[in-house]
């Protein structure tokens, strides 16, 4: 159940590039979460790493519609688990923000003279 609760975090950080913002409230979490009780946990599981890897900039609903394919395909007697491999890697996580302001005071010292 751990890996489960990591995944989840992981999932909503990615999710959260989708606002403008850059938050998702709890309530909505809490929300689209107890729709996912209908699901297998490894459907689910699969589900959020299939999200994250391919589709990162949609939003949470696209989810739903992963599980429910992979919970038909296991029902029928399919694999689950896609073991596409090439595109599985841990996503970064950068202060966009943090790095402007830097390259913004970096670029305003080179053309005062080198301050």
């Amino acid at each position: 159940m751990g890996d489960l609760k990591q995944l989840k975090e992981e999932y909503w950080k990615v999710l959260s590039r989708t606002r403008k913002s850059g938050r998702i409230a709890q309530s909505v979490k809490e929300r689209v979460e107890a729709g996912w009780d209908r699901f297998d946990e490894d459907v689910v599981m699969e589900a959020l790493r299939i999200h994250m890897s391919r589709y990162p900039g949609y939003k949470e609903s696209y989810t739903v519609g992963i599980m429910r394919n992979l919970q038909k395909r296991k029902d029928a007697g399919g694999r689950v688990k896609t073991e596409n491999k090439f595109n599985q890697f841990k996503q970064h996580d950068y202060d966009f923000d943090a790095i402007q302001k830097a390259l913004e005071k970096n670029v305003w010292t080179d053309a005062e003279g080198g301050k």
